[in-house]
């Protein structure tokens, strides 16, 4: 193959791959989607809640969003053996 006809031949794929581009559909589930109009403590629907958390009730939502917090603060976890 010819200098001129790599060339030729990369230029079409480029061409191939910037025209593809817009092709693709977005990518966004709708069950991801939350309404911003609803407090976080307020539930959620999926699967990975924590059961001790009962939907609704703040106190134990600020819970456990202090006790997540402490498993990554590096003070509290180097002073435990």
């Amino acid at each position: 193959m010819s200098r001129s006809g790599a060339v030729l031949a990369g230029a079409v794929a480029l061409a191939a791959v910037v025209l593809m581009s817009g092709c693709e559909k977005p990518q966004v589930s709708q069950q991801t989607q939350r309404k911003p109009d609803v407090a976080a403590y307020q539930g959620t629907d999926n699967a990975f809640a924590d059961t001790s958390w009962k939907r609704g009730d703040s106190a134990a939502w600020e819970e456990q969003l202090r006790k997540r917090s402490q498993g990554q603060n590096e003070y509290s976890r180097a002073s435990q053996p």
